[in-house]
């Protein structure tokens, strides 16, 4: 997580060589800190690099009813702090009050996790220079982390035999197909794997993806999964502004049963003519950000800062 925030403040970092969270990562969506009515309402006005409407604007927001087997629409997941989840999945989040309130590992499941350091979370205690978080990396997230971490905006487009989900983060896109085809058997794994999905009702489309890269992990505080992993997304049109996204994670190898790491998350409609500002990760700054701050101090060295 510390190198994704010093991908905007590499200046600071080399002064400091700390990374502090900014204000856009405090406030509420749309709603930077110390924010004025005039600011708020600059998504109004601005055609280039949106920001998103504040939260007050959806409770104000008289809906239509939800068009029938329709998802189109650019969504937001509610960015900070709903969507990006630093501290675990949604309805899992890595945090003191939560002890206890755990995903339910097999032996195995526990042991991957052990081997994970996260640079986030109650268990993300590791030195930057020990952090093995691969999209720390610039690694693609995969599924299910995409519904799972900087879940920001998206935008959903529809034809007759596919679904495909654009995502701010990364600007990366997967495919949903809708054809009528299998899921294949024994696939070689892909970062986002394979996913097929269906109308269940006029509301509520269900997908279903195999064949996700065991290297990625679930969420930010290093949750694991193996190559038996099975993941469902229930999408659920509430009315015309509002989209609800529950995640089911069902991995036998890692955990004894399934369960829910999003349930009924609420995605906001926003106008038809957003734009999308690029959320992607740097492989340079990354790079120099391991230069100026995850080498581990020379212990024996008279001045400790990082080289």
């Amino acid at each position: 997580m510390l190198k994704r925030l010093a991908m905007f403040t590499i200046a600071v970092i080399a002064l400091i060589c700390v990374s502090i969270p900014s204000a856009a990562q405090t406030a509420a969506p749309g709603q930077a800190a110390g924010d004025t009515s005039a600011e708020n309402d600059k998504w109004k006005t601005e055609k280039w690099n949106t920001p998103s409407p504040p939260e007050s604007y959806y409770e104000k927001l008289k809906s239509a009813p939800a068009p029938k087997r329709n998802l189109s629409g650019i969504w937001d997941a509610g960015g900070v702090p709903q969507g990006v989840q630093p501290n675990g999945a949604y309805e899992y989040p890595d945090d003191p009050e939560h002890l206890g309130h755990d995903v339910p590992y097999t032996a195995l499941g526990k042991e991957a996790r052990m081997k994970n350091k996260p640079g986030t979370g109650v268990s993300g205690q590791f030195p930057v220079a020990e952090v093995n978080d691969p999209v720390d990396y610039c690694d693609p997230a995969g599924m299910p982390r995409s519904d799972l971490f900087e879940l920001r905006v998206i935008e959903i487009l529809q034809s007759a035999n596919q679904v495909a989900i654009l995502n701010q983060h990364n600007d990366t896109w997967r495919i949903i197909w809708t054809d009528g085809r299998d899921l294949p058997k024994d696939p070689a794994p892909r970062w986002n794997g394979y996913a097929v999905g269906k109308w269940v009702d006029d509301y509520t489309f269900v997908a279903n993806y195999i064949g996700m890269d065991p290297r990625t992990w679930l969420d930010n505080v290093g949750r694991p999964h193996s190559d038996a992993l099975r993941m469902e997304e229930r999408w659920h049109r509430a009315n015309s502004d509002t989209l609800e996204l529950t995640v089911t994670i069902d991995d036998p190898k890692f955990y004894t049963q399934p369960w829910k790491a999003l349930d009924r998350f609420v995605l906001h409609r926003l106008p038809d003519g957003y734009d999308i500002s690029e959320f992607i990760c740097s492989a340079t700054e990354t790079a120099e950000y391991n230069r100026l701050v995850g080498k581990p101090a020379d212990p024996g060295a008279a001045d400790s800062t990082n080289k």
